[in-house]
């Protein structure tokens, strides 16, 4: 409805089909020296929308004063406007999602089930031979890692730890995780310090972790990247892959319960896999902060990697205790 004049049928018919192809405007893009500098979308003259929209001109105007721009929420069209439509490769784009989701979707449901009712009997499964072909014949990423990285443990009683203990827990010590079977040792680090440290934390609640530093003296190749940014999309991006962040199985966590845990079952199978073909590691995104990775290196004995310093007992916080915690030292 614009001043008070409601659109009829067949005019919010096509205001949707114009708004639908609409992605961008003249206020999205940057500028230089007074004039637009067109970078988003595909700029097309509105009118041209219409035309591929089949749109009647006797709806022009009622259309265009009801548009907006889902970018900016630009609402100041004329009939003379601009605007970018999607380019062809974004096009390309959605369409190799649609394409991941299409071959993979119900194959990963059904391979989750099979690894919660029968994992070791994982290679069954048409998905899980998928995988392993594909880690086998490296059509995933593969990084090399270096530089440093950090660790954190719970601080469990008054004992020092020395920085000896930092390193992978003995064998037959750690529980299951998301790339370790339980009593196998595999050393976890974050490319974070406050990353480490949640990922010690239980639900975001408060904690007391020792935290290590770590230096890679001599870079570790063979690292599988599983890691995953939206931004970085392309239609070259793994199909596989990207079906495996689409569904959450890499950084899924919430059907874990006590020894139930059923999240990681896959991606100890796809740790297999790697481990199997010779791979060093594994990088993959954290659960507990979107904008850190998390590495986990298979053979220490194979690698070059020092403690730097002591470990440091330090004290994490979510958002709110922070606040309340600053709070009480300022009053």
């Amino acid at each position: 409805m614009i001043n008070g004049e409601r659109l009829s049928r067949a005019e919010e018919k096509h205001l949707k089909a114009v708004q639908s192809k609409i992605e961008y405007c003249l206020y999205c893009q940057p500028y230089d020296d007074g004039e637009a500098f067109w970078i988003l979308g595909e700029k097309t003259e509105l009118s041209d929308v219409f035309y591929q929209c089949n749109t009647p001109e006797k709806y022009w105007k009622k259309i265009t004063e009801n548009l907006y721009c889902p970018n900016c929420g630009n609402e100041s069209f004329d009939m003379g406007s601009e605007v970018g439509l999607k380019s062809k490769f974004e096009k390309k784009v959605e369409e190799h999602v649609d394409e991941a989701r299409a071959l993979y979707g119900n194959q990963v449901i059904g391979l989750e089930k099979l690894l919660e009712e029968h994992p070791l009997l994982a290679f069954q499964n048409k998905l899980a031979q998928t995988i392993y072909k594909e880690v086998k014949n490296k059509k995933l990423p593969i990084i090399t890692a270096r530089g440093n990285f950090f660790r954190s443990r719970k601080v469990e009683g008054s004992e020092i730890i020395p920085r000896e203990e930092m390193y992978t827990p003995p064998l037959g010590k750690p529980l299951e995780g998301r790339f370790n079977h339980a009593g196998q040792c595999h050393l976890y680090l974050s490319n974070e310090k406050s990353t480490a440290l949640k990922e010690v934390a239980e639900e975001n609640k408060p904690v007391l972790a020792w935290c290590q530093e770590f230096e890679i003296l001599e870079p570790v190749n063979d690292i599988l990247d599983l890691s995953f940014d939206w931004s970085e999309l392309t239609p070259l991006t793994s199909t596989l892959l990207l079906s495996l962040k689409l569904f959450n199985t890499i950084g899924r966590n919430d059907r874990n319960k006590e020894n139930w845990r059923p999240d990681y079952y896959l991606t100890r199978y796809i740790m297999d896999c790697a481990k199997n073909c010779g791979y060093n590691g594994i990088k993959y995104d954290s659960s507990k902060d979107s904008s850190s990775f998390n590495l986990v290196l298979f053979h220490l004995n194979r690698i070059s990697i020092k403690a730097i310093g002591n470990p440091t007992v330090e004290i994490f916080l979510n958002k709110d205790e922070k606040k309340r915690f600053i709070s009480d030292l300022l009053n």
